[in-house]
């Protein structure tokens, strides 16, 4: 298999320093950037599979920009992950909403940090008209749902909700960017209308399809 290409911005050159070598002895592409380059540049050039991105940056609003890469054609299934030495609730919340793959706190071994990455490159980006997760398919020209064999027909809303939360396994979405992302007059639904169609999901597929992140949302939970 062919190694995996990390883009690691961080603007402390020791740490930047560190984590390149650690990654590359672990099998690792990597492409590094200190802030005093053109991000964006590097990014079109090397085309990596995922960004590590260090939220301690002076030169770089990394919620704008992560919002930025998710919502180009071009770098929306870039993985994006962010590193942050505060555990600060509403920036773990912002960098979700903006699209972040995973938020790492501060300090974490290289161990870990290279197995939380392995696991977030494992993760499958789904662009056919047929989403499989394991004995879980999604059948989006007949709106149909199978799961270990049986097959279920649900509602236009709730297929939306279980289809964008397939879209990025493992991410949690928000109550605001399901509704903001699946209604029209998004400024109309309650928080509690999202929470209703979750459970009817859980009811017709499974209790276990999908988890509540307290404080934060949902995310889809099939065992790939």
């Amino acid at each position: 298999m062919a190694p995996k290409n990390l883009l690691v911005y961080h603007e402390n050159k020791r740490e930047l320093l560190n984590l390149s070598e650690f990654l590359t002895g672990n099998g690792f592409k990597i492409t590094v950037a200190d802030g005093s380059e053109d991000v964006l540049g590097i990014i079109e050039k090397s085309h990596p599979d995922l960004i590590l991105l260090s939220t301690n940056s002076t030169k770089l609003n990394e919620i704008e920009f992560c919002h930025y890469l998710k919502s180009e054609k071009a770098t929306e299934d870039t993985f994006v992950v962010l590193l942050s030495n505060k555990k600060e609730e509403e920036k773990l919340i912002s960098a979700l909403e903006a699209g972040a793959d995973d938020f790492i706190y501060e300090p974490v071994t290289h161990r870990v940090l290279f197995s939380r990455l392995k696991a977030i490159l494992k993760r499958k980006k789904w662009s056919s008209n047929k989403d499989y997760h394991g004995e879980f398919v999604i059948d989006k020209d007949r709106y149909l749902i199978f799961r270990n064999g049986a097959e279920y027909i649900l509602p236009k809303k709730e297929f939306q909700i279980l289809s964008l939360l397939n879209s990025k396994p493992e991410k949690v979405f928000t109550r605001d960017e399901i509704k903001n992302t699946l209604w029209e007059n998004f400024e109309k639904v309650r928080g509690r209308t999202i929470d209703v169609h979750i459970r009817k999901i859980r009811e017709k597929i499974g209790e276990d399809i999908i988890t509540t992140v307290k404080g934060v949302g949902y995310r889809l939970d099939v065992a790939s």
